[in-house]
């Protein structure tokens, strides 16, 4: 009689505890992913992120071609960030502007970091990678990660070197298709920026996670993890 009640207490306890990560007691980890197309392409990094950690709950407000100043100014994310009680929010900056537009990218994370500091969560910069269409304005890697970088030390976010990570897959293995003409990335990046965002957010390697997802290969994913492992080493 008494294991039972004790079984039904716990059972109680969990079912409680909605927004706890596990029976003991750890809160849960909440994302929130503020970006656009290259957020939201593939099903999300959000959902690729929560099936890595299947602990961590993961949203996102992605709308196509949107700035971050634009998302700021025109749309629900304000209230989202305020109400959501989120843990990280990470922002995806429009895939040009960093490089073409730094003051509008400093402006837009400026807002949204003030706004996420004052909710009790906190910020990470998800650093784009190089557009085979946009190479001749300067989106390269290095332009990229060096607008991240810099921002990201001015105002004392973490970066998420997704680009950087992009990069080094790239040049062990020239062949892998990662993004398209525009920069879209594919289902492979998809899986690689996830690995990136999870271990900057949780702070551990992804390294001989078995996850569910077969959209690509066991041996792909497990490159993968790899790349995302070194990114973070620099």
């Amino acid at each position: 009689m008494r294991l039972r009640l004790r079984r039904r207490a716990i059972v109680l306890v969990c079912a409680l505890g909605l927004a706890l990560a596990s029976c003991g007691g750890h809160p849960a980890t909440r994302v929130l992913f503020i970006g656009n197309s290259f957020t939201f392409y593939n099903g999300g990094i959000d959902a690729q992120l929560a099936r890595l950690a299947p602990s961590v709950r993961a949203s996102s407000i992605a709308v196509g071609g949107y700035t971050l100043d634009r998302h700021w100014h025109g749309g629900t994310v304000p209230q989202a960030i305020r109400d959501g009680h989120w843990t990280y929010v990470v922002l995806q900056e429009q895939s040009q502007l960093p490089v073409i537009d730094p003051a509008m990218f400093r402006q837009g994370v400026t807002e949204l970091d003030r706004a996420i500091a004052a909710s009790g969560a906190r910020t990470i910069l998800l650093m784009t990678w190089e557009r085979p269409d946009s190479v001749g304005e300067g989106v390269t890697t290095a332009n990229l990660a060096a607008a991240y970088d810099a921002l990201g030390a001015e105002l004392k976010i973490k970066v998420a070197p997704v680009g950087l990570a992009f990069a080094d897959a790239l040049a062990q293995r020239p062949g892998l298709v990662l993004y398209g003409p525009d920069g879209h990335p594919t289902v492979a990046g998809t899986y690689l920026a996830a690995c990136v965002v999870y271990e900057t957010i949780l702070g551990r390697s992804p390294v001989g996670i078995a996850d569910a997802d077969k959209s690509i290969s066991a041996e792909l994913r497990d490159f993968f993890q790899q790349i995302a492992a070194q990114s973070l080493v620099r």
